[in-house]
């Protein structure tokens, strides 16, 4: 990708696409799926191009610098006004209802916490353990401020994971440039990037620590099962697999205290409940026969093993790594109920990065080989 007309004509097509999903939403899925199946498109094409990209010019690079810390001063303008009477989704409200539950000494999965009309028999909380961790120390003194905050903490976190892996500030800038990210954290209060940060985390310590990689996907499944579930074939590192393994073990145990305290509490709100989903109007699947959701299950499997066959037998660069967890993580919406907005968070953060990683010049850290360093694992 040549040129600094070219970098930015990329960046706009990205924001255009998104603002296209954000547009699409009730009673639209199958437009909104389509704009998602050609943001996969586009992700062999933004690989290609990479292999051409041209360095950017030291008046684009601080162009980009001045763009991403002016998004990241309206985004706390944003996050400025919503936060005097903040009035977020029930993801949050639940998350928070959850943690009450805890410091009572009582079982958030057993408590009626979602008693919604799409509970379908199952009011205890939906989300896993990590989630009410992540969101205890703020949400108990703060309520939803502090929801609201901790979503601050953690898009900083995952800017500053972004700008370690890919060295300059157009990948954060992809991201933080984006309206529906400022609307789902500041606005809505979605927790999701509580479980997107362990997998940038992941994603930065893949060439480094196996076994720390592997606690970070694992710590990412508990605290939500996806993304963490459908990405993790993009992370498995390139050596000593054993502790990655082991590494993701560790990584769910917080899962494990409330799985013994009430099992049939704890598959019902979690395993059960969202294989009972009906398909909403978020998604093309809501009014499509039976067997094509199957299908498309199906289909999401075959994506899944063939990310695994693929980073195991070629061992790719970081940039290839962030485009297949993206991919994935759109391949499971996709498959999946709903198209909800605060489900685009789970890929957005790494197509921001593989697409930054793209406008960089060959000969950085995205572009170097998992063969290369399989030496340096720890």
């Amino acid at each position: 990708m040549s040129g600094s007309a070219g970098k930015l004509g990329a960046l706009t097509g990205f924001w255009i696409a998104v603002g296209l999903i954000q547009t699409f939403n009730w009673g639209s899925g199958i437009p909104k799926a389509l704009v998602m199946l050609l943001v996969i498109g586009s992700a062999p094409l933004l690989l290609a191009a990479a292999r051409r990209s041209a360095p950017p010019s030291p008046a684009f690079t601080r162009a980009a610098a001045i763009a991403f810390w002016i998004a990241l001063a309206l985004n706390l303008v944003y996050l400025g006004a919503r936060i005097i009477a903040p009035h977020i989704i029930d993801i949050g409200t639940t998350t928070l209802a959850a943690g009450q539950a805890v410091l009572h000494g009582q079982n958030p999965y057993a408590r009626p916490i979602d008693t919604g009309p799409e509970s379908a028999g199952f009011t205890g909380y939906k989300y896993l353990p990590m989630m009410i961790l992540d969101y205890l120390p703020l949400g108990a003194p703060f309520g939803q401020r502090g929801v609201l905050i901790t979503n601050l903490a953690l898009l900083l976190a995952a800017l500053w994971l972004m700008k370690r892996i890919a060295g300059t500030m157009l990948a954060p800038l992809a991201l933080i440039m984006l309206p529906l990210l400022a609307e789902q954290i500041f606005a809505k209060g979605a927790t999701d990037l509580a479980a997107v940060l362990p997998l940038l985390a992941a994603l930065a310590l893949i060439e480094r620590s196996s076994f720390w990689c592997g606690i970070c996907v694992g710590l990412s499944i508990a605290t939500k099962l996806l993304p963490g579930l459908a990405m993790l074939p993009a992370l498995i590192p390139a050596a000593r697999r054993d502790l990655f393994v082991a590494g993701v073990a560790v990584g769910v145990l917080p899962i494990l205290p409330f799985v013994i305290a009430g099992p049939q509490d704890f598959w019902g709100n979690i395993v059960f409940f969202n294989l009972s989903r009906l398909p909403d109007s978020t998604s093309w699947l809501e009014a499509m026969p039976a067997g094509v959701a199957s299908a498309a299950h199906l289909v999401f499997a075959a994506a899944m093993l063939g990310a695994a066959l693929h980073v195991l037998r070629r061992n790719p660069p970081v940039i290839t790594r962030a485009a297949l967890a993206a991919v994935l993580g759109l391949a499971a919406i996709l498959a999946g109920p709903g198209a909800h907005h605060n489900y685009q968070l789970w890929w957005l953060p790494f197509y921001a990065l593989a697409l930054g990683l793209a406008l960089e010049p060959p000969g950085r850290v995205g572009y170097i080989s998992a063969d290369d360093i399989a030496s340096r694992d720890t």
